[in-house]
């Protein structure tokens, strides 16, 4: 999976800059490069998932038989961090491509005379707003003043004041308090930060001899150790999911739909169309089929995930392997199948091939002459 979406979107993403790349005299249909344009943008936000799938092979082979005893050390760990919000640049930057390329789709099927006015600057801007949005998601839970929403544990040394080694926000809000509390002769809890950095800086400034220290904090992207977003209650312990969970879910559940009512007006549009009837029934059966594996695809991708977030947000506890399933299959299906579905690369890539082949076997068949 991990290859297909890497070095499948990285040839896509080179026969779509070729195409660009073309001399000016030979000019190309808008609508065309319009379209090169999406399938490039698309193919960087999948081959950013390829890369989730690479660090995390590299991470299983490496600790492989010992996780238990690197499990909080990685889950906290920046790579971790990385990983996860790569994940959701990735996934939502592919969602909202989708979504603007099957608009555009639509739009020039229902108004086909149009869609030559469409500007590159608009087609521009649609990006620019695609990537800004999709980054602020991912980076957005990691931020210092959402870190009381997002931050669920920390992980800290050991110390006779904890009964563990993973303490909640109120623990560690209740140990400030009542330190604060004696070291100043009252009992007023004014002078005690709130929030996680606050109270870690607070803690290490006055009462570092006697304080833990904190190795780490479980966020947004610790909850499992494939560092995707909390999606699922896994466990009676687990807390509520993020509102920020079921907003983004939610959006990409409503994309699905429309995708999939899209691409259903497209179809009947154009078998719709005054054309051949031989001719119709061979090019609608082949569009039939593409639309057909689009819809599949992220049915297969975001259908599962959407359910079983939404099943998590009514309290329904959910199997462990939820996690490894939706970052090793489902998320990466569309990432691994968009470049085969969207464009067709095997037969450029290999048209080189045939053409030195053909030539090679028309010399040999060519009489010597006498």
């Amino acid at each position: 999976m991990a290859f297909f979406a890497t070095f499948g979107n990285l040839t896509v993403a080179g026969l779509s800059i070729m195409k660009l790349r073309r001399p000016r005299g030979n000019k190309r249909a808008k609508v065309a490069v319009i379209n090169d344009c999406m399938i490039l943008n698309l193919s960087i936000a999948d081959f950013l998932m390829g890369i989730v799938l690479f660090i995390i092979a590299v991470k299983s082979q490496l600790y492989k038989g010992k996780y238990c005893l690197v499990d909080k050390s990685w889950r906290t760990s920046v790579t971790c961090t990385v990983v996860g919000v790569l994940t959701v640049l990735s996934s939502q930057a592919s969602v909202f491509t989708l979504v603007m390329i099957t608009s555009y789709r639509l739009y020039t099927v229902l108004k086909p005379m149009n869609c030559k006015l469409l500007r590159m600057r608009v087609v521009g801007a649609w990006f620019v707003a695609i990537w800004t949005v999709a980054i602020v998601i991912a980076l957005l839970p990691i931020s210092r003043f959402l870190a009381s929403t997002m931050v669920t544990k920390a992980w800290i040394s050991a110390s006779p004041f904890f009964p563990s080694d993973t303490v909640t926000l109120p623990i560690f809000q209740r140990f400030a308090y009542r330190i604060t509390a004696l070291s100043a002769g009252n009992t007023s809890l004014e002078t005690a930060p709130t929030g996680w950095y606050g109270i870690e800086k607070h803690l290490q400034e006055n009462f570092a001899e006697v304080s833990p220290e904190v190795k780490g904090y479980f966020g947004y992207y610790s909850e499992s150790g494939v560092c995707i977003p909390k999606l699922y209650i896994i466990s009676q312990e687990d807390a509520e999911l993020n509102p920020m969970t079921f907003a983004v879910m939610t959006f990409n559940f409503l994309a699905l739909v429309y995708i999939i009512a899209a691409y259903t007006v497209i179809y009947k549009q154009y078998t719709a169309n005054k054309v051949s009837a031989s001719s119709r029934q061979k090019k609608s059966q082949a569009l039939h089929k593409k639309i057909s594996l689009l819809i599949a695809t992220d049915i297969a991708c975001w259908l599962p995930l959407c359910l079983m977030t939404f099943l998590s947000m009514s309290k329904v506890v959910l199997p462990s392997v939820t996690y490894a399933l939706s970052a090793i299959v489902f998320l990466p299906i569309n990432s691994a199948l968009n470049p085969l579905i969207y464009t067709n690369p095997i037969p450029i890539l290999l048209k080189p091939f045939l053409k030195f082949f053909g030539t090679v076997q028309k010399t040999s068949q060519t009489p010597a002459p006498n």
